[in-house]
């Protein structure tokens, strides 16, 4: 199929987008029209990382080998998981400058531009999310999504970027060995950004970096990433202890004093009901991960 090779020019792009992607046929043009529309001087080369596609996701890169010279499918289906298909994107990755995107979101016009000058000055980059353009307005009842400011502190342990919108030297990503592919699903990037800066690499955040973000339409999909979410973190925990991540119980105590509440707000509308079922579920999660990992972080 012509376009799914890989390059081989003489001389490597500047910066190297990796978008880590499965069954994304719905999706995946909106993200490629957008990485075309780039207002950047700098020469660019976009990856698609597929992990097991199975709907078409190959054929809509090919019908953009024409827009996108520097487009690229990647076979990423070794194994299950976004630091899998992450880790063998950059592998085949020309540039030392990464940049990671979702293949169900959207990058602003000047994203490649902003992301690229800062991450010359910094180990790793992240940037803000935007929630209103993708979303209808009962998608956005779920809350704002993680990264919506920009890099936060995360549990209160370190900042990290979100790896919808995030960058890092390919250099620093041989050094740590890559993404943790024991992380499947949650905490994902946030492993790989921790170590980079307990390796005494800087991360700069990028308020001018914009990633318009899909969230989940319907309250099965919100409250099951929720759950995730609450199971992985004792992972985290369990790896970052030795590092300074603390875990206060009464930090758990104070968000089960929130339940008697929503669940007051959960017999008035379908709203309440969606955020008592997140709460309960990222706590059952963190049950489930704290006996998984062998720790206790409930």
């Amino acid at each position: 199929m012509p376009g799914l090779e890989p390059v081989h020019d003489e001389e490597a792009p500047e910066v190297s987008v990796v978008i880590p992607t499965l069954d994304a046929v719905r999706t995946l043009g909106q993200q490629l029209d957008a990485l075309a529309r780039q207002r950047t001087q700098r020469t660019f080369e976009v990856l698609v990382a597929d992990n097991g596609s199975t709907d078409g996701t190959r054929e809509v890169v090919a019908a953009y080998a024409d827009r996108l010279p520097g487009l690229r499918w990647v076979d990423a289906s070794a194994r299950t998981g976004s630091n899998v298909a992450r880790n063998i994107g950059t592998r085949a990755a020309r540039a030392d400058l990464v940049l990671l995107c979702d293949s169900d979101d959207e990058v602003d016009d000047d994203w490649l531009e902003a992301m690229a000058s800062a991450l010359e000055g910094a180990g790793g980059v992240g940037g803000r999310l935007e929630r209103e353009q993708l979303n209808s307005d009962y998608a956005k009842l779920w809350g704002r999504p993680a990264g919506e400011a920009g890099i936060q502190v995360h549990l209160g342990f370190l900042p990290r970027p979100i790896g919808a919108n995030a960058g890092f030297r390919r250099t620093i990503w041989e050094e740590l060995g890559g993404f943790d592919e024991d992380y499947v699903r949650g905490g994902t990037e946030t492993e790989f950004f921790w170590r980079l800066q307990l390796a005494g690499h800087t991360l700069a955040d990028v308020p001018t970096s914009i990633v318009h973000y899909r969230m989940r339409t319907s309250f099965k999909k919100s409250v099951k990433q929720m759950y995730i979410w609450g199971r992985q973190h004792p992972m985290l925990y369990r790896d970052f202890r030795a590092h300074g991540m603390r875990y206060t119980p009464r930090d758990t105590v104070r968000s089960l004093r929130s339940i008697p509440h929503l669940v007051r707000l959960a017999a008035r509308d379908r709203t309440g009901r969606l955020w008592l079922c997140r709460e309960v579920a990222y706590r059952a999660g963190r049950v489930v991960g704290s006996y998984r990992y062998r720790v206790v972080y409930l």
